[in-house]
C-alpha cells in the first residue's frame, strides 16, 4: 500500500529503471540512478545518527543533488524543511531555528552558508552538496553515495499521519509561516493532480519554479510519480 511519495517512485523506479527522470545541464539521470541516490543518502543519514521525525533543512537550488537529497530524507522517516534558496542569512537562521532542523544540506557554493556555519557554530549537521556537474551526483562527503544502497530495508517505515515535510510561506501578509504537511497529505495532493492532469511516464516537462515552494514541489512530485522527466532549469 502507498504511504508516501517514496513509494510512488519506488513504483517508477520498478516500471523502467533506464527511463529518463532528469536532465539538468546536460545531465541525464535515470530512474535506477536516482533511485540508488535517494537510498544511499537514506543510510548515509540513519548511520549518522539520524532518527525518525527529525527535521532536515534543505539549501539549495533545483538539480539532482536536490531531488536525491528530498527522497532520501523522507526514506529515512525525517521531515524535509525546504529552504528559500533566495533568502538572506538572518531569515534562514530563522526558519532552521524555527522549524527545529538538526541537519542541514546545502550548496557549498551558497552565497549565505558561511554565515549561517559561523552562527550556528557545530550545533547541527552538515551534509554539503558539491553540484559538481562531471558526476550525477556530487556531496563532499562521498561516503553518503557509497553507503549500501540497493535494500530496500534501508528506507524507514512511515505511516501517513506522520509530519514529512515543512514549508513556509511567502510572507506576503505576515511572517512566513511553516506549513506542516503530512505523508499522507503530500500523497493526497500528488494523486489528486495526477487523475484530472492524466499524467503518465511519457510526459516530459520543463521546470523553472523553484522546489521550495509548493507549486514547484507538486510539478516534482507528480512527474517522479508516474515515471515522467523533469528537465531542470534555475530562473
Amino acid at each position: 500500500m502507498q504511504k508516501s511519495l517514496v513509494d510512488l517512485l519506488a513504483a517508477s523506479v520498478d516500471q523502467d529503471p533506464q527511463r529518463e527522470a532528469l536532465v539538468y545541464l546536460g545531465r541525464r539521470v535515470s530512474y535506477g540512478d536516482l533511485w540508488k541516490a535517494v537510498l544511499a543518502i537514506a543510510s548515509y543519514l540513519k548511520k549518522k545518527g539520524i532518527n525518525k521525525g527529525e527535521r532536515v533543512a534543505l539549501l539549495m537550488e533545483n538539480s539532482p543533488e536536490y531531488v536525491a537529497a528530498y527522497y532520501g530524507i523522507l526514506a529515512a522517516g525525517a521531515v524535509v524543511v525546504a529552504l528559500n534558496n533566495a533568502a538572506k542569512a538572518d531569515d534562514l537562521l530563522h526558519w532552521i531555528k524555527h522549524s527545529r532542523a538538526e541537519w542541514l544540506i546545502a550548496d557549498k557554493e551558497h552565497a549565505e552558508l558561511p554565515f549561517i556555519q559561523n552562527e550556528c557554530n557545530g550545533k547541527f549537521n552538515i551534509l554539503l552538496a558539491s553540484l559538481d556537474h562531471a558526476k550525477k551526483f556530487g556531496f563532499e562527503d562521498d561516503a553518503c553515495l557509497t553507503a549500501e544502497s540497493d535494500k530496500n530495508c534501508l528506507r524507514e517505515n512511515v505511516e501517513k499521519d506522520e509530519l514529512a515535510a515543512i514549508i513556509y510561506t511567502s510572507g506576503t501578509t505576515g511572517n512566513p509561516k511553516g506549513v506542516m504537511l503530512t505523508h499522507g497529505n503530500l500523497l493526497a495532493n500528488i494523486l489528486s493532480i495526477l487523475d484530472y492532469l492524466g499524467l503518465t511516464q511519457n510526459d516530459r516537462i520543463l521546470n523553472v519554479l523553484p522546489f521550495y515552494y509548493s507549486y514547484g514541489n507538486s510539478v516534482l512530485h507528480t512527474h517522479l510519480a508516474v515515471g515522467g522527466c523533469l528537465v531542470l532549469q534555475n530562473s
